[in-house]
């Protein structure tokens, strides 16, 4: 078996080393280091054997059968059926090893998503082909950056090289790693040749076929790449120089790989004088001089052996020569080779002879794709195809060779004089030889490869500019033109060659001779004058055509780079310009030469930033309007395009001459002269070229020509030309793609969009500006793009054409040419997809305005669409562009992406359409066409492959993006990478917004299938989705972060792939199949959670940091943006981990590690522990530093504005913000100086001091824009905490250990607490976020610590917190909101002292705080603080209940309420002393009626909001509180609550809902408002009358009056019981009652009975009384609505009350009864008898129903005892029972059941015994009133004669004289017998009460205030039964002394 291991092998593993080396190099930080040892360990063993993999053998096929494969996963897979089948396959096609063939089948398994289409061996094949790529790829990388940049590497890369020499130093089989590569060229050759020589399949198979072809002759590539590092690095050993130069003798093809390793041994052996010492061959080199050894072998293989290709040997004894020469010249002892300096120097020659340097050229040329390069069949194209760094490679150091023979003295001149000699006397049959031609021609090739000014050592060469500038034997050929237009290239070498060539035989003055030579001779196609010269017909000759040509293009390469070189020949007489166009105008030219001197035009009016370049073009204008049109003066700007004068002369027989020959040059350079016409567009690094006034209009005139000539005469003709070759169609394309991109882009309308800007906007109209852009070329084209279908056709097939040319041609290599025109067309669209909007709905509509433009009409053309249409009429382009986005061009690709972007948001493209036959319903239209198109999975793939990229942050992206879009976009092309995968975020999260309701093409790059019920991911694929969870997850592990993470590197892309990630996980379509797949198979939110950055990362970029994020800890170097980022990060993690938390309910999968995560930190578990790990904070808490994080960076100096003082920057301010809009602002200050400049307030001599104030006052308002962005960031940041801490307190807290929660409670407010009350100041919205979370963490410690009851609290803590939150509401400049969360938490707090409980059966306002037994400790505390910031608290939390503002005043009056609530004794009033010292409580009390306007619109149908309502209920509860003490009740007293109240009409509302009401369920609730307004009204006056009963201020007056003055309401409310039963009526009428109970004692006589006074408020409540005393009126009722009983009970107790307080002054004469007997009583006033009072009868009946219900409540108390005494649970039957008459809903107990049977039982007795003294004083009464008829005489009954009286002879004598005497007497008399008959058994039932003894302890315990126990009730019930017993005749006797006692109780 193989001593790899094959079990491992995975297909990524070098793509990954790649991503992660590059990232070491970016940033090599420790943990990057780590991870990168880590993987290079187990990469070590495939390194040493490159492509080589082991072959078939058997052991590996006897292991396979008899052993099942156990994979790195921990799966074990056996390898049977299918699967052995499979390998088998793959085993035999690429001759592996069985093993690693399975391997290889499991893997193509796992990525079949990849390439769906295929078969298994065939995914096997291209995943083995990219993973050996990626390792030659990987190393080569390693190798340039450990050998190529050692030096600039530091200590922390010393493995990296130790690695790298252990990988050089190592043997295998086949021996070191030189030895290898070569082996495996050949190798990998003979597959190829293989490959090539069979049969070209068609289909699917000849696709693979081409991707073997491609991989192999890539891994060649790669393979002799890596060789070319070595060599240049110095690694080549000698014996490894031996073995490549055997390899070569050996080698029998000379392709692109056989000369990269012929380059390599050129670069290893370097002439020493050529290389600087520090170099690493240096050493090398020296060491082989002295090697006599190895010199005499290397110079035997390389000049003497035979090769087998001859040809290929000469190159090699060229660079051998060189540096044995060089070796001669360091150390002469070299001789002892036997090969002496004539000998070698006679080899040099040899090679020259033998056209080594015509073979160097040929090989430069191919590689270059010049000549030769194309090849007939695309495999074979293929195989032989080169790779750009090695063609680069080669020329380089083809390169050195040529500066060394150029500097070698004598060399070209013996060269040239031998060519020259040799041709003078040879014959002209055989040609010459031509070496120094092919010099010539090598020199110009190389450095034509080069970038510009690399020739500048050539050209300080004397020795080679001496002999190549020697025209002594007449003018040169096209050899040396071409090598001297190569080498001038470049701003220094142009220089340096108009200087040289002055002095020379060719001076520039013999060039214009030899134009104005052939322009008197030859005819001039047109002449404006008309001249009698005569004119020789016939053409220029050969020779002096290609001099010509020669010499005008490097005239046009000097002028071209050298501004200063022409602005020298513009100086020359004649003028240059005119000469070379009327040397254009010239006949009988070659178009080719015209097309070379139009190129030269062009070259002298390219703009320079020259102050003569205005001049310049106008004389170029002026000259070719001279020689074009017969009207050159007409101006043609407003011509509509018919009768614009079509061309004369040699433009308009440009067409049918190029035709004829096929090829359009001339045509070409027309089109460029055009665009360099054109002004350069500007971007945000460069300003627009500004073209004066005065050349303007010759400019726009020549242009809008030119434009319809463009494309009417070439553009529209392309599909009818002939070609001489298909490049030459890309060319045209070029050169026309050029020129509309150029004119579209300098097309801007900045300045129509904010003509208000300018300073001299009142003369420069809106109108003027747009006839000004309507003249320019990019309107026609624009125009005509959009309402002229057939431009647009042609534009749309080159975009589908190019975008072909690259699949089908070379192989996926797309021509240069072609890249260029695919490029252009992109940007055209991408710009009128920019601009077309404000085109065509502002510019053509004020064209069209007559009003707007009067001089020139404009009509609209009929066919104007969006190129939005144009696109969609041209479905292939939409794919097309998709597919670009794989492009491997930068630019290509990010304009593709760019494209795809801008259409994603097209109203065209972004709606729903239906795809008959795809899908179900409508679907997004361009997510519906990509992802119907065949296609689908391509682009797919391809936005995945460009978002899965790695490399250095971008800086500036919008610098970027505007310079790709708008510039130049090489400049940025290696930025574009990156931005590319943010453009592709941008798409995603713009797609995935809560307001997207349909499938679009985010979710189609996302993997969501659309045909899917239920929106679900599709199975197996590799999306978006999946790479970006990667990326995010990238160093992200439960234990923290485990290296640099994605906001490490890209924070910005970071915070978009998280925010993308929130958006899924929260929208209703994706987010249950996001949210499981990220959390079960990634565990997203906690690893995110564990890993998340906690400060602010530092900035890496080149520029360095703009200044600092400073945290309460330190600070961090950094710019804004980063930490802008780094926030919305943190925000969006935070925001997905809270949002999974809540789905899921606390219960998901990872909810206990977050939950630890959250409130221990990353290493609580003391296993996780170690000594290099510190543990850290609860991140909870630790996330607060990013609430106090501020943004610094250094103050500009202000200065006073000069030109821009009276500009109007709030114009570009963004409402409310402190931020502006700078490049809405840039361009209006732009326009505002050219205004100045307009009017002559500045010249342009202050353009400098302009551009200067500009630039500082957008330095200025960005850094404030920064501060804002910030603070914004932090804004959002904190709200999503807030989000997570109530969601993890909520849901999360349960994991934690109960002992701890307290603990990371208070440090959690600490912390909080801190930030709030800290020196800085927070950014707006913070506070309030921290008040808030202030309040959500003090409701949760409230909760915990309410378990304890209130014992062994920790007060000192408590009160810490508590007095911290009072001087946080107190702090100035806390707003409003945080004072009110502030609030709450305070409210919340005092719960811990007396929990408030609330019922939906009781008041609308709760009851007060009362101060128990078990805190007084905490309520001292709590006093203290209070009192401590009392003076400045109690105003504060006032004036808050009291502004215009109704958001927190519920809080306010609540929080007062409780504060109430703890002072009820006098010793803590005083911390309410500022309530009354401010008058701050007759302003509340009198709000009541000023907000009663509110209130009532709150207690209508129609109310907006319920404001008005709840701060209402909230003010009532706590004057309910203030009122609970008799000191407060006094205060309200003081304040005049009774006059208010009296005078509030919303106690006169009518208790019914209006018509209007919508339906049932808002009909109640607008009822049950009004009920609980008027019961809390009612319930205030009645606990203010009760503080202050029987005071020396009983405040009964002022009640009184707030009766009458609601009479008609009071009234309604005491008779409602008798006409609807409802617990509200009745609780209205028991609250009203008792009011009169409490105000019946101050009542006079006459106005008890007045029915104008309080008489009506009596007689109302006796007719009550009378129903409800009755059972049978409501028994029916309370069948229906069982609970109905214990209201009723409740309103009788009342009842009984009040006729009890009624009749305290009922005597025997005097007073009122209120029982009636049913008699007349003629003595009496008519009033005394009230026929709906209850009668005495009626309550004996009450009495006894009371006795029975009391029995019944003991019986059942007995039940629920036993059963609670025996642990047992109580029937269902029981508890809703219970529920329904004692304890209602709340939680059931034991303590609270025995509460409500005592309080039951208590309230019974209390009845009953009302009862029998109403009854005894009625007896009294009425016998007392039958003594008056009957016996006046007889003395009067009263409780000390009561035995005597009645059983006296009083009542017998008028029994005996019942005939005689009255007979109303009589009538009395006989209703006391009745009464007392009934009486005397229920009394009896009284007295043998069967009770529990202990109930009825407690229950008439304090049942009486005067008498402890129930003596007092068993007197009653003693002396009532001596009263019926003298009624019946049956008198009881009495005990000794029992009279006196009974006489002192009453």
């Amino acid at each position: 078996m193989s001593s790899l291991t094959l079990l491992d092998w995975d297909p990524t593993t070098f793509a990954l080393l790649q991503q992660q080396l590059t990232r070491v190099i970016s940033q090599p930080t420790t943990s990057a280091l780590r991870k990168l040892w880590a993987l290079l360990e187990g990469a070590e063993p495939w390194l040493l054997n490159l492509t080589r993999l082991p072959p078939k053998n058997d052991k590996d096929k006897e292991y396979i059968e008899k052993n099942a494969l156990e994979l790195p996963s921990g799966t074990t897979i056996r390898v049977t059926g299918d699967l052995l089948t499979t390998t088998n396959t793959i085993s035999d096609a690429l001759s592996l090893s069985q093993l690693y063939s399975a391997v290889l089948a499991l893997q193509a398994e796992s990525h079949r998503y990849q390439y769906p289409s295929r078969s298994t061996p065939e995914i096997s094949i291209y995943l083995l082909h990219q993973w050996s790529l990626d390792l030659l790829v990987f190393l080569e990388q390693l190798f340039r950056v450990v050998i190529s940049q050692s030096d600039e590497l530091d200590t922390h890369f010393e493995p990296l090289k130790n690695f790298v020499e252990n990988l050089l130093g190592s043997k295998t089989e086949q021996g070191t790693l030189i030895d290898n590569i070569l082996s495996q060229l050949d190798v990998l050759h003979s597959k190829l040749s293989s490959l090539l020589s069979s049969q070209s399949p068609s289909g699917p198979t000849f696709e693979l076929l081409q991707f073997r072809v491609q991989a192999l002759r890539a891994e060649q590539n790669k393979l002799a790449s890596i060789l070319g590092v070595l060599a240049e690095g110095g690694r080549l050993g000698r014996g490894q120089v031996v073995r490549i130069l055997k390899w070569l003798k050996k080698v029998d093809r000379a392709d692109g790989v056989v000369g990269m390793v012929g380059a390599s041994l050129m670069a290893a052996w370097k002439p020493l004088e050529s290389m600087d010492a520090s170099d690493g061959r240096y050493d090398v080199a020296e060491d082989w001089c002295h090697d006599i050894k190895f010199l005499k072998l290397a110079s035997s293989l390389t000049l003497q052996e035979q090769w087998t290709i001859p040809r290929l040997r000469e190159p090699i004894k060229l660079a051998w020569s060189l540096f044995y020469l060089s070796c001669l010249r360091h150390d002469p002892s070299v001789i002892q080779t036997g090969i002496d300096q004539h000998e070698i120097e006679g080899w040099l020659l040899d090679s020259v002879h033998n056209d080594a340097l015509a073979l160097l050229h040929a090989q430069v040329v191919y590689i270059s794709g010049g000549e030769g390069a194309g090849e007939v069949d695309v495999l074979v194209q293929q195989g032989n195809a080169s790779e750009v760094g090695n063609n680069d490679f080669l020329v380089e150091q083809v390169r050195g060779l040529v500066d060394i023979l150029a500097g070698k003295k004598q060399f070209l001149r013996n060269l040239r004089n031998k060519e020259e000699d040799t041709g003078a006397r040879r014959s002209q049959v055989a040609p010459p030889a031509a070496h120094y031609q092919n010099f010539l021609r090598l020199t110009g090739a190389v450095y034509k490869s080069l970038p510009p000014d690399s020739a500048v050592e050539l050209w300080e060469n004397s020795t080679f500019t001496s002999t190549v500038l020697d025209s002594r034997n007449g003018l040169p050929g096209t050899a040396f033109w071409e090598m001297l237009a190569a080498i001038s290239t470049g701003p220094e070498c142009s220089v340096l060659c108009y200087e040289k060539l002055k002095d020379t035989r060719l001076p520039w003055t013999s060039l214009f001779k030899f134009y104005q030579h052939y322009i008197e001779i030859m005819p001039h196609i047109y002449e404006p004058i008309k001249s009698t010269r005569a004119a020789s017909l016939a053409p220029m000759v050969l020779e002096d055509v290609e001099v010509c040509t020669g010499w005008t293009k490097v005239l046009e390469t000097v002028v071209r780079w050298s501004p200063a070189a022409r602005a020298a020949l513009l100086q020359s007489k004649p003028q240059p310009l005119g000469v070379l166009f009327e040397f254009l105008n010239c006949d009988n030219v070659p178009i080719s030469l015209k097309a070379t001197i139009l190129q030269a035009i062009t070259a002298f009016t390219k703009r320079t930033s020259d102050p003569s370049d205005d001049e310049i073009i106008s004389q170029s204008l002026s000259s070719y309007e001279k020689i074009t049109y017969l009207n050159p003066a007409l101006d043609v700007r407003h011509l509509e395009p018919g009768r614009i004068p079509q061309p004369v002369g040699w433009l308009s027989r440009m067409e049918w001459a190029e035709n004829e020959e096929g090829r359009y040059a001339l045509s070409r350079a027309y089109v460029e002269y055009l665009t360099e016409l054109v002004p350069s567009p500007g971007t945000v690094a460069k300003p627009a070229q500004v073209v004066p006034s005065g050349l303007r209009s010759k400019l726009v005139n020549t242009l809008r020509r030119g434009a319809y000539q463009v494309i009417d005469g070439v553009f529209l003709s392309l599909k009818t030309r002939r070609y001489a070759r298909d490049s030459e169609r890309w060319e045209v394309l070029d050169t026309l793609t050029a020129f509309l991109e150029k004119a579209l882009l300098s097309f801007s309308m900045s300045e129509l969009l904010s003509p208000s800007a300018s300073a001299s906007s009142a003369v420069r109209t809106i109108g003027p500006i747009a006839v000004e852009l309507s003249e320019e070329p990019g309107f026609v084209i624009l125009l005509r793009l959009l309402s002229d279908p057939a431009v647009f056709a042609v534009l749309a097939s080159v975009l589908d054409s190019a975008a072909q040319e690259g699949l089908d041609g070379q192989g996926g290599k797309r021509e240069e040419v072609v890249s260029r025109v695919l490029l252009r067309v992109l940007r055209v669209y991408h710009r009128v997809l920019e601009v077309q909007l404000v085109f065509a709905e502002v510019l053509l509509v004020i064209l069209a305005d007559s009003a707007r433009n009067p001089t020139y009409p404009f009509k609209r053309p009929f066919g104007l669409q969006p190129l939005d249409n144009h696109i969609l009429s041209h479905l292939s382009n939409i794919t097309t562009i998709a597919l670009l986005v794989a492009d491997d061009d930068p630019a290509i690709s990010y304009i593709a992406t760019k494209l795809v972007a801008t259409l994603s948001a097209s109203p065209v493209f972004n709606r729903t359409d239906i795809f008959q036959g795809e899908y179900a319903g409508a679907v997004n239209r361009l997510a519906g066409i990509l992802d119907a198109s065949d296609d689908s999975i391509r682009i797919s793939q391809a936005f995945v492959r460009k978002l899965d990229v790695e490399g250095d942050a971008v800086e500036d992206q919008e610098v970027v993006e505007d310079e790709a879009l708008h510039g130049d976009v090489k400049k940025v092309e290696g930025e574009l990478g990156m931005v590319t995968r943010s453009v592709i975020l941008d798409i995603l999260v713009e797609g995935t917004t809560q307001d997207v309701s349909s499938p679009n093409i985010a979710h189609f790059l996302l993997g969501y299938d659309f045909r899917h019920r239920d929106f679900a991911l599709q199975s197996g694929g590799s999306s978006c989705l999946h790479v970006i969870l990667r990326q995010l997850l990238d160093g992200a592990e439960l234990c923290g972060p485990s290296g640099d993470g994605i906001i490490d590197r890209h924070p910005l892309l970071g915070a978009k792939s998280a925010e993308l990630i929130y958006q899924l996980f929260s929208h209703p379509m994706t987010g249950r199949a996001t949210m499981g797949y990220a959390m079960s198979v990634t565990g997203y939110s906690a690893r995110q959670l564990a890993s998340i950055p906690r400060r602010c990362v530092e900035w890496a970029g080149e520029e360095g940091p703009s200044g600092r994020a400073v945290y309460w800890d330190g600070s961090v170097n950094t710019t804004s943006d980063v930490l802008v980022a780094v926030l919305e990060f943190q925000r969006w993690i935070v925001s997905s981990a809270s949002l999974e938390a809540f789905s899921y309910d606390g219960h998901g999968a990872s909810a206990a590690r977050i939950a630890e995560i959250l409130f221990y930190g990353s290493a609580h578990d003391e296993d996780e522990l170690d000594g290099e790990q510190p543990q850290t904070p609860p991140l909870l808490i630790d996330l607060l530093s990013s609430f106090d994080v501020r943004w610094e960076e250094p103050e500009l100096e202000n200065r006073q504005l000069e030109f821009f003082a009276g500009f109007g920057f709030d114009e570009f301010k963004r409402a409310g913000v402190e931020w502006w809009d700078l490049k809405g602002l840039e361009q209006g200050m732009k326009a505002w100086a050219k205004g100045l400049e307009r009017q002559g307030a500045i010249t342009p001599a202050s353009a400098p001091a302009v551009q200067s104030e500009i630039i500082y006052v957008l330095q200025k308002l960005g850094g404030k824009n920064k501060e804002t962005d910030v603070a914004i960031a932090k804004g959002n940041f904190a709200l999503s905490w807030n989000e997570l801490l109530k969601i993890s307190l909520a849901m999360l807290f349960k994991h934690i250990n109960p002992d701890e929660q307290q603990i990371l409670l208070f440090s959690l407010l600490d912390q909080l607490l801190l930030r709030l009350l800290g020196a800085d100041e927070l950014s707006p919205g913070v506070g309030d976020v921290i008040a808030e979370s202030v309040l959500v963490a003090m409701t949760q410690l409230v909760t915990v610590l309410g378990v304890f009851e209130g014992v062994n609290l920790p007060v000192e803590l408590l009160g810490k917190i508590l007095g911290r939150v009072v001087d946080g509401a107190t702090r100035p400049g806390t707003t409003e909101t945080a004072r009110g969360n502030l609030y709450a938490a305070i409210t919340q707090f005092l719960t811990l002292i007396s929990p408030q409980n609330f019922s939906d059966s009781q008041s609308l306002a709760p009851s007060s705080f009362s101060v128990t037994d078990s805190t007084p400790s905490l309520l001292r505390t709590t006093l203290t603080v209070l009192a401590g910031k009392k003076e400045r608290f109690i105003p504060t939390l006032c004036r808050d209940a009291m502004d215009d503002r109704d958001v927190w005043k519920t809080e306010c009056y609540a929080l007062l309420g409780g504060i109430v609530g703890l002072c009820q004794g006098e010793r803590e009033r005083f911390v309410l002393e500022p309530l009354m010292k401010g008058g701050y409580l007759p302003l509340v009390v009198r709000s009541v009626k000023e907000k009663e306007g509110a209130l009532l619109e709150c207690l209508g149908p129609e109310a907006e909001n319920l404001h008005a309502y709840w701060v209402f209920e909230s003010k009532l509860a706590f004057l309910l509180a203030l009122a609970s003490t008799r000191k407060g009740a006094e205060d309200l007293l003081d304040s005049g609550l009774f006059e208010i109240l009296a005078t509030c009409g919303f106690i006169n509302v009518q208790i019914q809902a209006s018509e209007e009401a919508l339906d049932e369920v808002e009909a109640a609730e607008i009822l049950a408002r009004q009920h609980r307004v008027l019961g809390g009204v009612l319930g205030l006056v009645a606990r203010v009358l009760a503080s202050l009963h029987r005071g020396t201020r009983s405040g009964a007056s002022q009640a009184i009056g707030f009766l009458n003055a609601h009479r008609e309401a009071v009234l309604a409310l005491i008779r409602e019981p008798q006409q609807s039963l409802s617990t509200s009526s009745l609780e209205e009428c028991r609250t009203v009652v008792s009011i009169l109970a409490l105000v019946v004692h101050k009542v006079s006589s006459d106005e008890l009975h007045s029915l104008s006074s309080f008489g009506a408020f009596h007689m109302a409540v006796l007719a009550t009384a009378a129903g409800m005393f009755d059972r049978t009126q409501w028994v029916e009722a309370v069948d229906e609505e069982p609970k109905l009983e214990g209201d009723i009970l409740s309103l009788n107790q009342s009842l009984l009350s009040f006729l009890t307080s009624a009749t305290s002054s009922l005597k025997s004469g005097s007073g009122n009864p209120v029982f009636i007997t049913g008699v007349h009583r003629s003595h009496s006033s008519s009033v005394k008898y009230i026929a709906s009072a209850p009668s005495v009868g009626t309550a004996v009946n009450l009495l006894g129903e009371l006795v029975e219900k009391i029995q019944e409540v003991g019986g059942e108390w007995e039940v629920i005892l036993e059963r609670m005494e025996e642990g047992g649970d109580l029937d269902e039957a029981d508890v809703e029972k219970l529920r329904n008459e004692y304890i209602g809903d709340s939680p059931l107990s034991d303590d609270l059941i025995k509460s409500a049977f005592i309080s039951k039982t208590q309230t019974l007795f209390d009845m009953i015994e009302s009862l029998l003294l109403l009854i005894w004083r009625h007896l009294l009464f009425y016998a007392n009133d039958a003594r008056s008829v009957l016996a006046p005489s007889a003395p009067q009954v009263r409780p000390d004669n009561l035995s005597i009286t009645l059983s006296g002879s009083a009542f017998g004598a008028s029994r005996s004289q019942e005939l005689e005497g009255n007979r109303q007497g009589a009538g009395i008399v006989r209703m006391l017998e009745r009464v007392g008959g009934s009486l005397s058994g229920v009394l009896l039932r009284v007295g043998d009460l069967e009770i529990n003894p202990e109930l009825r302890r407690l229950a008439t315990s304090s049942s009486s205030p005067s008498i402890q126990g129930d003596a007092f009730f068993d007197m009653l019930v003693r002396r009532l039964k001596e009263l019926v017993g003298g009624l019946v005749g049956d008198a009881p006797a009495r005990e000794e002394g029992e009279e006196e006692g009974d006489a002192l109780m009453f």
